[in-house]
This record gives C-alpha cells, structure tokens and sequence, in this order.
C-alpha cells in the first residue's frame, strides 16, 4: 500500500514539474508562446487557452498582437467554444481589418455560428444569425477560399429551417379540430417562404387534405365554397407533384369531394 501511495506521489511531482506546468508557472512569454505552438499542433486547445489568456495582454498594441488573437480565436474554435470563438474572430476582423487572415476569421465567426444552431425542433435565434453571418461572408467574397463549403452550410441550415416551418403547419394538421385553420395558413404560407424546399410536395398535398378537412366539417352552406378551394389546391399540387408518394391519397379525397358535388348537384 505503501509503495502504492509513493509511486502516485511521485506521478504528481512528475505532472507538476512538466513543461507545460512549468511554462505555466513560468514568466516569461516566449516560453509560454513555444508551448502554445506544441498544444495547438497537438490539438490540445484547453491547455493552449490556459496560456494564451495568460499573455494576451501582454501583446496588446504590438505587432504580435494579430498572430496571437487570431492563434486564440481558432484555439476557442478547435475546443468548441463556439460562443466565444465567434466573439474573437469578429473582435479580430474589427481590430485588425487590414489583417491578411481577415477573411478566414470571418468564415470561422461565421461557421462558429453554425456551430451552435440547434436540431430544428428548438428555437432557431441561432439558425438565423448563423444565416447572416455565412451570407455576408459569401457576399464579401464571391470567389472566397471558403465559399464552396459556406454555401453547403447555408443550404443545411436553410433546410433546417424548412423543416421547423413545415412540422409546425403538420403538427396543426394532425391536431385537427379547431387547429386546422391553423395548418392551412401554415402551410400556405410555408409554400409562398420556402419555394425551393424539399417539403414541397409534402405541404401542398397536406394544405389540399387540410382545407378537405376543413370543408366537410364546415356548415352545410360554406361546404361546396371551401370544396372549391381543396380543388385548387390539389390542381396546384397535381400539377407540381405528377409522381408524388401522395398521388393516390390525393386522388382518394377528389372522388370524395366530386361524388359530393354529384350528389348536391343531382338534389
């Protein structure tokens, strides 16, 4: 037990005594900047940022002083501190515009945004600021280094917020009674925001069943108004949506709403 107790004993003056604790306890920074580069080349960004806000400080108002945010900036990045990496490298691109790592920093801001947009179910604040910030970045450099991969995430998150909208209208769809209005106007209004989404076909054949829905459970003199409506909306839709996985349910409803129109008509 004894021998135990020492070995680990000497394990901790061991870790206590290694470079990176002694340039952690050191006072000079140029030791302290050597060991940055060991981390940062290892990937070990805690321990880096341990030392780099040690020093920065020191470096303020020097010519140091670019290399070293931009060093910490993508050091808070590789550890997924994405809040606080956003916050750096748009600090760098103030303090530094001239800087020829500007635009790096402003796509790693930007992708450290996109970083923190959450699955699509939660609240999308950050989706969108993630959004502004990628356009930007693609705005002020059309033929960028990184413009391929920020349209790639513009598109990801653009679908993401496609699909918030359309299972917010769905999720009014399948409550049905006095929240189907509430999934026509969703729906409506996902197909006029989102004209170049995947959930296209998906939208305008359940705004089509929805306004059905809607109709044959309305007073009996508002039904054929409200029918007409469904018709429109599953010509829009079989128009748009030839091949769709829908097609059949589709074709279902037009024969219940045609063999109402037959029988009121024939009355």
């Amino acid at each position: 037990m004894k021998q135990i107790v020492l070995i680990f004993f000497i394990f901790l003056v061991l870790v206590s005594c290694g470079p990176y604790q002694k340039a952690l306890k050191s006072d000079d920074p140029n030791v302290k900047v050597s060991m940055i580069d060991t981390l940062m080349k290892k990937e070990k960004y805690s321990k880096s940022i341990d030392l780099f806000e040690q020093i920065i400080p020191l470096y303020r108002g020097t010519d140091s002083a670019a290399p070293m945010a931009i060093k910490y900036a993508k050091a808070l990045y590789g550890d997924r501190r994405y809040l606080s990496s956003a916050y750096q490298f748009e600090r760098f691109v103030t303090s530094h515009p001239l800087d020829n790592n500007v635009e790096e920093a402003i796509f790693l801001g930007a992708k450290s945004y996109y970083h923190m947009s959450p699955v699509y179910s939660k609240d999308q604040s950050e989706t969108n600021t993630a959004l502004v910030k990628l356009q930007d970045y693609i705005n002020a450099y059309p033929e960028g280094k990184y413009n391929e991969e920020a349209n790639v995430l513009v598109a990801e998150l653009r679908e993401k917020l496609d699909r918030k909208a359309y299972e917010i209208a769905k999720q009014y769809h399948h409550r049905g009674g006095i929240y189907i209005k509430a999934a026509i106007a969703g729906f409506e209004n996902f197909i006029i925001d989102h004209p170049g989404s995947n959930y296209l076909d998906d939208a305008h054949y359940y705004l089509f069943e929805s306004q059905y829905i809607y109709a044959v459970n309305s007073f009996e003199n508002l039904i054929p108004e409200r029918l007409a409506l469904a018709k429109k909306y599953y010509n829009n839709f079989a128009r748009r949506f030839p091949n769709s996985e829908y097609k059949d349910d589709a074709q279902e409803i037009m024969a219940e709403i045609e063999k109402f129109e037959s029988e009121n008509l024939s009355n």
